[in-house]
């Protein structure tokens, strides 16, 4: 089961050959990176600077640290970018392995799912850290024997690991220890649990003391999140048929419990049940936090299928069935998968030879179309920040400051202002949409030409807006084109 599970995940992890991920943050986040080890010489200094602190949410930014004297910043994005497939996956099969008598052919799911939400998206931070959750959660659940000197050593040390790679990754860890420390064991007094459970805390104290003492988080804007995304984290690819591919999945796994073919692991109910109950309630957004609902469902499925066992004895043929179906599954999702990722890179590689006309050194301000229904602008907002990474060139979509990067925007008005693509229409600096911008906190873009001096239309398949005067365009591609302002 081992062999299969694993040869499954290299399987479905192909696609990250491509030269560039299919993903909506990714691409920023290696533009940040490139900040990060800039010489003194580089135009970038201009626009930023480097404060490194006592924050959260840094793991592809020590990751980088580390492997930059040996390899290239993209070879290292990839490298991170996998992590992010391949530690929850490792962190499931420790997990299940602690809780399962022998592996059960349902958790060979877990590695078909390795596309969803976090993934998809880009947030790789947080992908890296419930991996780094679910191994220690798995070392910690096998332990037979408990030595308490040796074991707060050891789970603060994970605590402060899982501060510094993401906040939520954090706390999803926290809640999850909580609740299987608060969990009666069989034969155990009440007594014995509570006083259990009111040691969890000391587990984590460290990480704890480190929330309480970093920086405020910031308050410049804020994101409204949708409560539906919970619905389709586990799945979400940004390709079509995804829904009744997922849709699929979910009716077999229902169908599995359903017919008690399989259950969940008698020691783990209490704390699948409340973790799936706090992931649904929780809020969509916090701040500058998307997905805070979605991100701990993604982490509740790969609890929840670590806890699937067969039922004992297994149902003859269970393995055989389920393998076949998983198959099945895998191969039709990476059909699916394959042709949007080769024309996403052609796209890319397209608008990267428009972005050779943007001046090095430039200010960029990146746009988009309004009331555009393409799907694929959700993966292509953030290509503008090649801006950065070709061009040497600042960039209003970088993420730099806002959500605790040790990145910060030289300019008040830029750091202030929120970090995502900027409507064209905007542009037209009508009292309406200096208005809606100033109402957004968007001041350096209501003035945007005392800022910026080249403008991005990232416009996907639909057709350009940019209708403000003193704009030349210098440049096109299929998804994008490239103006520069008149002085």
């Amino acid at each position: 089961m081992r062999a299969a599970y694993f040869a499954l995940l290299a399987l479905m992890t192909l696609p990250v050959l491509f030269p560039i991920p299919r993903t909506a943050d990714l691409v920023n986040h290696w533009a940040r990176l490139t900040i990060l080890s800039m010489p003194a010489s580089d135009p970038l200094n201009a626009f930023y600077r480097v404060e490194w602190g006592v924050i959260p949410n840094l793991g592809i930014d020590l990751i980088y640290v580390v492997l930059a004297p040996l390899l290239s910043v993209d070879i290292i994005v990839r490298f991170a970018f996998s992590l992010s497939f391949w530690l929850p996956a490792i962190g499931a099969w420790f997990l299940h392995g602690a809780w399962a008598q022998k592996p059960s052919p349902t958790i060979l799911i877990v590695p078909v799912l390795s596309y969803n939400l976090v993934t998809t998206v880009g947030l790789v931070n947080y992908g890296i850290g419930i991996g780094i959750a679910l191994i220690a959660l798995g070392w910690w659940v096998s332990k037979e024997r408990r030595r308490m000197a040796h074991d707060l050593l050891i789970v603060n040390a994970v605590a402060v690991a899982l501060f510094f790679c993401h906040l939520m990754a954090f706390a999803g860890f926290c809640i999850i220890f909580g609740l299987l420390e608060a969990t009666p064991r069989r034969g155990e007094s009440f007594k014995t649990t509570f006083w259990r459970a009111l040691q969890s805390p000391l587990y984590v104290a460290v990480g704890l003391v480190l929330v309480w003492s970093m920086p405020p988080m910031p308050s410049g804007y804020q994101i409204v999140g949708q409560k539906f995304w919970i619905f389709v984290a586990p799945i979400f690819s940004g390709l079509p048929y995804e829904i009744q591919w997922g849709a699929g999945l979910a009716a077999m796994i229902l169908a599995l419990f359903a017919t008690r073919l399989v259950v969940i692991v008698e020691t783990a109910r209490w704390t699948i049940l409340s973790f799936f109950i706090l992931a649904v309630f929780a809020p969509s957004s916090i701040g500058t936090a998307n997905f805070v609902d979605a991100r701990l469902v993604v982490l509740w499925v790969y609890l929840a299928l670590s806890a699937t066992v067969a039922r004992v004895p297994e149902p003859r043929h269970l393995t055989g069935v389920i393998s076949a179906a998983v198959i099945v599954f895998a191969c039709t999702r990476l059909a699916l998968l394959l042709p949007e990722w080769k024309s996403y890179n052609g796209d890319v590689a397209e608008m990267r030879m428009a972005f050779s006309a943007i001046p090095l050194g430039s200010s960029v301000l990146a746009v988009t179309p309004p009331n555009c229904e393409d799907p694929n602008l959700n993966f292509e907002y953030n290509l503008s920040t090649f801006a950065v990474i070709d061009r040497r060139s600042q960039v209003n979509t970088l993420f730099a400051g806002q959500g605790l990067q040790p990145l910060r925007a030289r300019d008040p008005a830029v750091a202030a202002a929120p970090q995502t693509i900027a409507k064209s229409q905007w542009l037209r600096e009508t009292a309406q949409s200096k208005a809606e911008m100033l109402a957004a906190g968007a001041g350096a873009i209501a003035h945007w030409r005392d800022v910026f001096n080249v403008v991005v239309e990232i416009h996907g398949s639909c057709e350009s807006a940019v209708t403000a005067p003193g704009l030349e365009r210098v440049a096109s591609s299929r998804i994008a084109d490239v103006y520069i302002a008149s002085p």
